[in-house]
């Protein structure tokens, strides 16, 4: 016989009801945090958008604009992975063992 698995593949390990309760408060930091960080990236989008269009715009500030534009856009990117991930161990706990562990 061999072992069928039916977990995750991203390697979420099985939490406490304690731990589920911690994660999902984190969870809803996040998201909130989300909201702050998208804002930050609406703003430095615009004015990145201004920076390419004014010709007479110094190098320096264009430059600094450029970089925090880039920083905004990571910020937001990894603070989303993160969130998916938080969502999977949620979702991906098991309720209860299945009664089939083997292939037959």
């Amino acid at each position: 016989m061999t072992k069928v698995y039916t977990g995750s593949v991203f390697g979420i390990r099985e939490l406490t009801e304690a731990q589920r309760a911690k994660t999902r408060a984190e969870l809803e930091w996040l998201e909130k945090d989300l909201v702050r960080q998208r804002k930050r990236l609406a703003y430095w989008t615009m004015r990145k958008s201004q920076a390419e269009t004014m010709p007479d715009l110094d190098a320096d500030l264009r430059e600094k604009t450029l970089y925090f534009h880039l920083r905004a856009q990571e910020l937001v990117n990894a603070s989303e992975r993160y969130r998916a991930y938080l969502v999977a161990e949620l979702q991906d706990q098991p309720e209860h063992l299945p009664a089939y562990h083997h292939a037959h």
